[in-house]
């Protein structure tokens, strides 16, 4: 045990030792060091948060409560100062505190956004993060938000506080992410950037994903192929107009590579990992996996990552769907062969992504010119140097699977997966008008 297990250990059996002696303080300290443990301190968690509730019953827990939304409060501040984002907050504590301690987490987002004018002055990445998790600013304290939260959500009192203590527990053990937004304490009224371009490319890309969104929900295979014609069509006007434009501009491209993270989710999270790591190779993007926390980054050109997340999201659907025609026997709905049907599907699809690049450069280059090919070459070198710079201690990691019978079925939905979307049949002539 480290010290600070030790320590809570004690403060616990401390704490714990009469009735009506157990200090509700000392019992949300304990429990908050238990929950950092995760589920080998499972128990421990939830006989403090039963302290805690029989605590409450005897009017000694008033002050404790609002002590914990404090304690959560300075715990977003720190995190989003270490480079932590809203939505991979919620995605961290659902994997360690489930929905309910993801509502939890929403609550006290809310309550930092109220606090930091988030919704004026935060980057426009970070107000669409709080957009797509319905966070509301104008709820008031973390402390009124979650007595809000306990008379609405059903829950008993112990389980409430167990919550609540898984919650603290991740969102006080931290470790610092890389940081890709400004964060809170450097945001001004300029944080945002704004120009006709950012707007038209926000708008294309809504087009594009609408139209994505459309061809995975049809069930329709004509209109699933127009509609993913369209979209690519869109996709290609999009990354060969951006190309273009960055070669007329004399810059260092290294200057233009960035880095996106994406929430890899369980179950099966590293199929999906290495289905987008499949999507990033074939689309000059390269990939590093923080494993604790499911979380993905991608490296690449702005552009790039914007296809990739696209195409990653479409193939998702698609594989998903597959896995579920597939698992109609008792065989093929083991954990076994799905894992593995799933890792088949990753592999095949990246090599097909990059025979559907081999090709895509050879045409390209027959239209443009031979200039095309030291355009792309100088957009790939810019990555990978980029890539070396920032992530110089990374290893490779391997993936596999003993399954065959799953490993052969994923194989073949790969084969029917929709990589193209009709990108033959789009008319040369018409991308160049």
């Amino acid at each position: 045990m480290s010290r600070i297990d030790l320590d809570s250990f004690f403060k616990y059996s401390r704490a714990t030792t009469a009735r009506d002696s157990a200090d509700p303080n000392e019992l949300l300290d304990s429990g908050i060091g238990f929950a950092q443990l995760g589920a080998s301190a499972k128990d421990m968690t939830q006989l403090i948060a039963e302290r805690l509730s029989a605590a409450e019953d005897i009017n000694q827990a008033h002050s404790v409560h609002d002590r914990a939304a404090g304690i959560l409060d300075q715990a977003l501040d720190t995190a989003f100062e270490n480079g932590w984002q809203p939505a991979e907050l919620v995605h961290v504590t659902r994997q360690s505190a489930g929905g309910d301690g993801a509502v939890v987490m929403i609550e006290a987002i809310g309550a930092h956004a109220a606090r930091s004018s988030a919704d004026s002055i935060a980057p426009e990445s970070w107000r669409d993060q709080l957009s797509e998790l319905n966070v509301e600013s104008a709820g008031g304290t973390s402390a009124d938000r979650f007595r809000r939260w306990r008379s609405y959500n059903r829950r008993s009192s112990a389980q409430s506080w167990y919550t609540l203590l898984l919650v603290l527990g991740c969102a006080t053990w931290l470790l610092p992410l890389e940081t890709l937004l400004p964060p809170p304490t450097r945001w001004t009224s300029r944080t945002t950037p704004a120009g006709p371009r950012q707007a038209a490319d926000s708008k294309m890309l809504g087009k594009i994903r609408g139209l994505l969104a459309k061809a995975e929900s049809t069930q329709f295979p004509a209109e699933a192929e127009a509609l993913s014609a369209k979209a690519q069509d869109l996709m290609t006007r999009y990354a060969i107009d951006s190309a273009l434009l960055d070669a007329e501009n004399p810059r260092s491209l290294i200057d233009d590579v960035i880095s996106r993270r994406i929430m890899v989710s369980n179950p099966y999270s590293k199929a999906k990992l290495l289905l987008l790591h499949s999507v990033c190779t074939a689309n000059g993007a390269r990939t590093v996996w923080k494993k604790k926390y499911l979380l993905a980054t991608m490296i690449g050109l702005p552009v790039d990552l914007d296809l990739c997340e696209l195409l990653y999201t479409s193939l998702l659907v698609q594989s998903a769907r597959a896995l579920d025609e597939a698992g109609e026997s008792a065989t093929s709905r083991t954990r076994s062969f799905r894992h593995a049907f799933l890792i088949a599907y990753a592999h095949r699809v990246g090599e097909r992504l990059h025979d559907a690049r081999t090709r895509a450069t050879a045409a390209a280059t027959h239209q443009h010119g031979s200039a095309l090919v030291p355009i792309m070459a100088e957009r790939s070198d810019a990555v990978d140097r980029a890539y070396a710079a920032r992530y110089p201690s990374t290893k490779t990691i391997t993936f596999g699977s003993d399954n065959a019978e799953g490993w052969l079925a994923g194989r073949a939905a790969a084969e029917r997966a929709d990589l193209t979307g009709g990108r033959e049949r789009i008319d040369k002539t018409d991308l160049a008008s």
